[in-house]
């Protein structure tokens, strides 16, 4: 798909709003990079002592650099509105379908972020505590919903391919298979 195709698609426009909302961590309307800094630092408080703290600071570095910055250089003072959001936001997808292996990849890398008891699955508990590290607060029936979601097959929990499928569909499909229409960030805000 396009650029256009994305941005064409009521469907994906609201989940990008939606991210852009649970990422716009002090709600000041703009995602700036202390926004992912934020939630890097947040995500480290729920690791053990092993974990890498510069390569997950990178990891969102890059995430905002890349997507919601559409690759362009960034500082501390680079405001990202969120209608400049979406034009970046297409793009990137639209690059990334081309290299699937690396959104999958990157979906691999958060998936062990969240799953901290390493136990190979991310319980309703370890989710609902990701979802608030993004959204700066814990909403249950948000994150339930999100939960519920991604785990397809009803266990519980969720697998490692059950994160990857959901993340990558959210982002790359248009939302025209209402078969499955996952939610990590939880309900859709309105478009």
């Amino acid at each position: 798909m396009s650029p256009e195709q994305f941005l064409s698609s009521t469907i994906w426009v609201a989940r990008m709003k939606t991210y852009f909302k649970v990422m716009d961590v002090d709600k000041n309307g703009v995602l700036s990079l202390s926004d992912f800094e934020a939630i890097a630092q947040r995500i480290l408080e729920l690791q053990d002592s092993s974990s890498k703290p510069e390569e997950i600071r990178e990891l969102f570095r890059s995430l905002y650099q890349n997507v919601v910055a559409g690759g362009a250089a960034v500082d501390s003072n680079t405001m990202i509105s969120e209608q400049e959001f979406l034009g970046n936001a297409a793009k990137a997808v639209t690059i990334l379908q081309s290299t699937p292996e690396v959104g999958r990849r990157k979906n691999e890398v958060f998936f062990d972020l969240i799953d901290t008891d390493h136990s190979g699955k991310i319980s309703r508990e370890e989710y609902r505590k990701y979802l608030a590290i993004y959204s700066g607060g814990d909403d249950p029936n948000r994150a339930n919903q999100a939960f519920d979601s991604i785990d397809v097959d009803g266990t519980g929990s969720i697998s490692r391919e059950e994160f990857i499928e959901g993340h990558m569909r959210y982002w790359f499909e248009d939302g025209s298979d209402q078969s499955f229409s996952p939610l990590p960030y939880g309900p859709l805000v309105d478009s």
